[in-house]
C-alpha cells in the first residue's frame, strides 16, 4: 500500500511537467540541412523556416494579448525578409555550428534565427 501511495504521489508531482510537454519533430538538423542545400528542397525548407518564424511572432502576439507585453521575442525578422533570405542565413549558421547537426531541427532553426535576427538591431 505504501508503494502504491508513493507511485501516486510521484505521478501527481510529475503531472504539471507532463502537461507542458510539447511535440517536437524527430528530424535531425543535418538531414534538414541536406534537404535545404538541394534545389529541389528549397521550397519545403523555406516553408519550414517561415513556419518557425511565424510561430515565434504569433507567440509574442499571444503573450501581449494575454497581458505579458514584456515577454521577450525569440528573434525579430524584418517584414521585408523572405523565406529564401532566411534560408541563406540559417544554412550559414548551420555551417558555422556543426555541433547543431545532431540536434532536433526546430531547436537549431530557432537558434539560427535568434542569432541572425536579434531584436536589438545589432545585426
Amino acid at each position: 500500500m505504501k508503494r502504491l501511495a508513493l507511485i501516486a504521489l510521484g505521478g501527481t508531482l510529475l503531472a504539471p511537467a507532463l502537461a507542458h510537454a510539447q511535440r517536437i519533430s524527430p528530424m535531425q538538423t543535418g538531414n534538414f540541412a541536406r534537404v535545404c542545400s538541394r534545389p529541389a528542397g528549397t521550397t519545403v525548407c523555406d516553408a519550414y523556416i517561415t513556419g518557425v518564424a511565424d510561430a515565434v511572432a504569433l507567440s509574442k502576439i499571444n503573450d501581449r494579448n494575454e497581458g505579458d507585453a514584456s515577454a521577450p521575442a525569440g528573434f525579430c525578422v524584418p517584414t521585408s525578409e523572405n523565406g529564401a533570405a532566411m534560408r541563406v542565413k540559417v544554412l550559414a549558421w548551420l555551417k558555422a555550428h556543426s555541433e547543431a547537426l545532431s540536434k532536433p531541427v526546430g531547436e537549431s532553426v530557432f537558434k539560427a534565427l535568434h542569432d541572425s535576427y536579434p531584436c536589438n538591431g545589432a545585426k
